[in-house]
């Protein structure tokens, strides 16, 4: 995951370069906030990177929604009615699959004592909630229906953003959120 993140996001941030420059120039009636939108896209590599690579869940969690407030700034960036929208569309819907992660985790810190999604018990009978929850969050975050709404919403955004988060990484983390949880889902 890490090697789609860093190939594909160097190759959207590379292509976003050029586009963003003739962006501005053809749609003369949105004020230039390039420095915002590469500024963002960064933030969002980042997250994407730190939701990857870290075992804890607390850490998880928190770049979980890094990635859903950017998503909506992205999605906003235009600041059209639509626009508009479309980002709160999307951050409700990331935001309820990040109160499934939050359920999952509390339960997980408070009940089961567990901190790592490494350290997870396979097939014990008391993670069925965390378990589920999590793949709520996943569901959510990957726009499997109903969840998907909020998808099609964000091609209101430049082509940079809506590339980076339909194809490249925003909806493939929680594809790889059910992956790592598979091994406690085996059960």
């Amino acid at each position: 995951m890490i090697l789609i993140i860093g190939i594909v996001g160097v190759a959207i941030g590379i292509y976003a370069v050029g586009y963003m420059r003739g962006y501005i120039q053809h749609h003369s009636e949105f004020a230039d906030r390039r420095r915002f939108f590469f500024c963002m896209i960064f933030i969002f590599y980042g997250a994407m990177f730190g939701l990857v690579s870290s075992a804890s869940l607390i850490w998880i969690y928190f770049f979980w929604e890094v990635t859903s407030v950017v998503s909506f700034l992205l999605i906003g960036y235009t600041r059209t009615e639509e626009a508009i929208n479309n980002c709160f569309k999307a951050l409700w819907m990331n935001l309820l699959g990040g109160c499934g992660l939050a359920a999952a985790i509390t339960y997980g810190v408070y009940v089961e004592n567990l901190y790592n999604i490494i350290s997870s018990g396979a097939g014990e009978v008391g993670l069925i909630f965390p378990i589920a929850m999590l793949a709520f969050a996943a569901l959510t975050k990957s726009a499997q229906f109903p969840f998907s709404g909020w998808l099609l919403g964000a091609m209101v955004a430049p082509t940079p953003s809506s590339a980076l988060l339909h194809s490249a990484t925003m909806v493939k983390a929680g594809v790889y959120m059910l992956i790592r949880i598979s091994t406690a889902m085996n059960g």
